[in-house]
């Protein structure tokens, strides 16, 4: 399936759709299937950390008054 670029009225495959402007200014931006397969794959590609003591779950909290 082929998408189109409103603002510069460009084809692109969507298997490989991803927004080429996205710091420019596009009044289509609120519509537009580029914009947010571009946005769902950089969700996806990101990688959650792995919590706030950097993965070292072994470490014991320390209990304060004893």
């Amino acid at each position: 399936m082929e998408l189109v670029c409103e603002k510069c009225q460009e084809k692109v495959d969507s298997a490989k759709a991803v927004c080429r402007r996205p710091k420019e200014y596009c009044k289509f931006r609120s519509a537009c299937l580029l914009h947010f397969l571009t946005k769902e794959r950089a969700g996806e590609a990101k990688e959650e950390p792995e919590g706030l003591d950097g993965g070292n779950s072994s470490v014991e909290s320390a209990v304060v008054g004893e």
